[in-house]
């Protein structure tokens, strides 16, 4: 199977053979376990853009996308602003990605 990519401005997201790895500036900053992966954009405020969490939770079985910040063992924000329309290009990808695990999007 080929890896699953998403692309987005200077973010480079990939999954292979149930690794997660997130990629900026052209190196690797995380590489996770499927069965640990956490993903969140939080809003502080609704029109303007919000930040993106990933990283690995404490409980395999908790939501792979719209993580509870508390679920988070250890979080990185790779200083990545969402802005809100985009959002959904963001929840589209780990759905698939939740997919392939076997875990929820909330």
């Amino acid at each position: 199977m080929d890896p699953l990519t998403f692309d987005y401005e200077d973010l480079h997201l990939r999954v292979d053979r149930g690794v997660f790895e997130l990629f900026g500036a052209g190196r690797s900053e995380l590489r996770v376990p499927l069965r640990w992966l956490g993903a969140l954009v939080h809003y502080k405020r609704p029109d303007k853009p919000g930040q993106l969490f990933i990283g690995t939770v404490r409980d395999p079985n908790a939501a792979l996308y719209g993580t509870d910040p508390a679920a988070f063992w250890y979080s990185t924000s790779p200083a990545f602003r969402v802005p809100p329309g985009d959002e959904p290009l963001f929840r589209a990808y780990f759905a698939e990605v939740a997919a392939l695990a076997g875990r929820q999007v909330v």
